[in-house]
């Protein structure tokens, strides 16, 4: 006579996928958690390069010029632009932010419209593996005028 097998119930073995199942919905989380922190500081790392740039601008303008020079040749507000462009040269990390700046009708106003394309961690994940367009706005009012 052979000894008699167990039987198995229909609940043995189910805790094998509970287990996995719990642990790459665990997983997700981490990753999106991760993903959202690294698009967050990049998104405060291209407000703080517009800050500065639109910052560089102000003080770039000859704003008493503007107001009292004829609107012949070059105008004396093309200093906003170039100070930005010599601001985002000044440090290579900088090279991706693309910036347009607008000088107000007062010739003391400066607005930037900044933007980049950022590749973030586990971008792939939600489908964004080629990077995603971030974009801001800073404005700065000139002191001299």
């Amino acid at each position: 006579m052979t000894p008699a097998r167990p039987r198995l119930r229909a609940e043995d073995g189910s805790t094998i996928p509970l287990v996995l199942g719990f642990f790459l919905i665990g997983l997700l989380v981490v990753a999106g958690a991760v993903l959202a922190g690294d698009a967050y500081t990049k998104q405060r790392e291209l407000q703080s390069i517009c800050d500065g740039a639109v910052l560089a601008a102000a003080n770039a303008l000859d704003s008493k010029a503007a107001r009292t020079q004829p609107l012949t040749g070059a105008l004396p507000l093309a200093g906003a632009q170039q100070a930005v462009e010599e601001y985002l040269s000044r440090d290579p990390g900088r090279a991706a932010v693309r910036i347009r700046t607008e000088v107000g009708a007062d010739g003391r106003t400066v607005s930037a419209d900044c933007r980049q394309r950022v590749e973030l961690a586990f971008g792939a994940v939600i489908g964004r593996g080629d990077g995603v367009e971030q974009r801001t706005t800073a404005h700065a009012s000139s002191l001299l005028g």
